[in-house]
């Protein structure tokens, strides 16, 4: 294969991960016009939740699929879905249709997301894998800041239908791209669709991220969230079963005795899992304590997503040098840095701050899962490569799901807790991130304040945490690994 031919291929797939990366948070800001204009208000939250699980649904089973009808054709049906999924939600008229429209979009993501980092690495040697995967997440990031930002321009010059509408020339120009220029080699496939696999994890995925989520949702009642767990439990089990007894498994069992691969899934659970922390409560910090402007509080997040790429160029390096491991070392301990620097700062610290901690913690996510993802295309073999991506992709979306229900409950706590002790009414505390409207006094503000910064660093304290145990593990793994190798010897 050319390198020009290559570059035309790269380029397709990227216009569909971008795609997908704009949808999942450019409905943020037309959703209030949405809803105003359908009348959908208590429906609003299922409109973002049900894109995002179908996605997960979709990821493990696109692997299988890819296995089957092979690379080409899977991406290609992937984004067909997504473009049809996008048209019925254009064209909604009522919440109900848009939530459908939005699972079937979720699903094509699910597609579009995972299978252009399998062709990668069939496409691309091993030594330029990093650099290749580094700039689809770095593309892929800045489309997530940059989707509420576009949302809003397409509102305010067009309508809210034509936030769904623009996917379509896009995802048709993506299809053309990759139909005409991509020559997958033939191979003669014998696998089956596992129906059944594929029915009992999507259950149990389905079950376990909405138990997650209401784990993390004030007034939802407990029970809610364990009835759903124990669905996801039995049904893991279930799974398990069916996989022993399949010819052809949805995801081989062999895998999960992978200890590079399980050790990778688990960086990419970790990395995204943190990158929640700060995606989502840094901007809260900003607005809701510097009291800057919603834009202002969105910008912390661009450092992070424009350097990303130059981490994983130089994770890339320091793998060649060094190896991947030692690359997710310095990586977690970037990330560590970074948020000890977070938390050693005052309420109102210097706006730049946030900026600088941004730029490290761009370059950390960008060595630490670009180098995950390399990691699983090596830990595993090429008849395994399919499933073993998708997997990788799995726990990134997982990572996203579970520590944000953690990360919610644990500030729902604290703030409850500091708001009673420091005596702030409870009709004030849903006001947190907006304390400049709801405060009454000055007094109230900064007791307001207080609240708000004391859950605020209790979350990065939870997130501090969770990259000290994945450090640990990492050099742990590079003790057994070196303590293996002078035995052998």
């Amino acid at each position: 294969m050319t390198e020009t031919r290559r570059r035309i291929i790269t380029f397709g797939l990227l216009l569909a991960n971008i795609m997908a990366g704009f949808e999942g948070t450019i409905i943020s800001t037309a959703m209030p016009t949405i809803v105003a204009d359908l009348h959908g208000l208590s429906l609003m939250n299922w409109g973002f939740t049900i894109y995002f699980l179908f996605n997960a649904i979709g990821t493990p089973i696109w692997g299988r699929v890819a296995d089957i009808i092979g690379r080409k054709r899977s991406f290609l049906f992937g984004t067909a879905i997504f473009v049809i999924g996008s048209l019925l939600e254009g064209l909604a008229t009522n919440m109900i249709w848009l939530i459908i429209a939005r699972g079937i979009m979720g699903i094509g993501a699910g597609g579009m997301l995972a299978i252009p980092f399998i062709i990668f690495s069939e496409i691309y040697p091993v030594d330029q894998r990093a650099s290749v995967f580094g700039f689809t997440a770095a593309f892929g990031g800045i489309s997530a800041v940059c989707g509420p930002l576009l949302g809003g321009w397409i509102i305010d010059v067009l309508n809210w239908h034509w936030v769904f509408f623009i996917n379509i020339p896009i995802g048709i120009i993506s299809i053309l791209i990759v139909y005409f220029a991509f020559r997958e080699k033939s191979e003669e496939r014998h696998a089956k669709i596992d129906v059944w696999g594929s029915l009992s994890l999507s259950i149990v995925i389905l079950a376990f991220l909405l138990g997650v989520q209401l784990i993390g949702q004030a007034y939802t009642p407990v029970i809610w969230a364990i009835a759903f767990l124990l669905v996801a439990i039995v049904f893991g089990f279930l799974f398990v079963r069916i996989e022993r007894n399949t010819h052809d498994p949805l995801i081989p069992l062999h895998l999960f005795k992978n200890k590079d691969m399980l050790l990778w899934d688990l960086m990419a659970f970790v990395g995204m899992g943190f990158y929640i922390s700060f995606s989502v409560y840094i901007p809260m910090w900003a607005q809701g304590i510097l009291l800057t402007s919603a834009l202002a509080g969105g910008a912390t997040q661009i450092p992070t997503a424009g350097l990303w790429y130059s981490g994983s160029r130089f994770g890339s390096y320091l793998s060649k040098k060094r190896n991947h491991h030692l690359t997710a070392v310095l990586a977690l301990s970037f990330a560590l840095i970074g948020t000890l620097v977070l938390l050693a700062l005052g309420m109102t610290p210097n706006y730049a701050f946030f900026i600088i901690v941004g730029a490290l913690l761009g370059i950390a996510l960008g060595m630490l899962l670009t180098t995950s993802q390399v990691g699983v295309s090596e830990a595993v073999t090429s008849n395994d490569l399919a499933v073993a991506t998708t997997l990788n992709r799995l726990f990134n979306t997982l990572g996203q799901t579970i520590m944000t229900a953690i990360y919610g409950l644990v500030f729902n706590i604290v703030v409850n807790h500091q708001a009673t002790k420091l005596g702030l009414p409870s009709a004030k505390i849903s006001g947190l991130t907006n304390s400049a409207v709801t405060s009454d006094s000055k007094a109230q503000l900064l007791i307001m304040h207080h609240v708000l910064f004391a859950g605020i660093k209790s979350v990065l304290i939870v997130a501090f945490v969770l990259l000290l145990v994945a450090l640990v593990l990492e050099i742990g793994n590079i003790h057994l690994t070196r303590i293996k190798k002078q035995s052998v010897q």
